[in-house]
């Protein structure tokens, strides 16, 4: 089950972090405490999500080929520490999409 789980998320990372990449699509999310408010990502704060998204899914697939390999080792050190910059990376670009989109009312349906 988990592993199924595993394999689903980084499809989905790896595919929506695709389309923001290429597509680079204008879109609204709500906030979580005030649906009255949200964020309006433009092209480029679309962009920088599916640059994190793609980060996501590169760090699951490292995940994935260590856990899953016919003999079971640790990574090297660099490979730890390769994966450590990338976690820093993606979460920097999410906290950086979040500071490009703009805090805007609800717009009417």
């Amino acid at each position: 089950m988990l592993r199924a789980f595993l394999v689903m998320m980084f499809v989905l990372c790896a595919l929506c972090g695709l389309y923001l990449l290429t597509f680079a699509p204008e879109f609204f999310m709500p906030a979580r405490d005030n649906l009255a408010s949200g964020r309006q990502f433009g092209p480029l704060a679309a962009r920088v999500l599916g640059a994190a998204l793609m980060i996501i899914a590169t760090l699951a697939a490292i995940f994935l080929r260590h856990q899953y390999a016919e003999i079971r080792r640790h990574p090297s050190q660099m490979v730890q520490i390769i994966y450590f910059a990338l976690i820093l990376l993606a979460i920097g670009l999410i906290n950086l999409s979040l500071n490009l989109a703009e805090l805007i009312p609800t717009p009417p349906v």
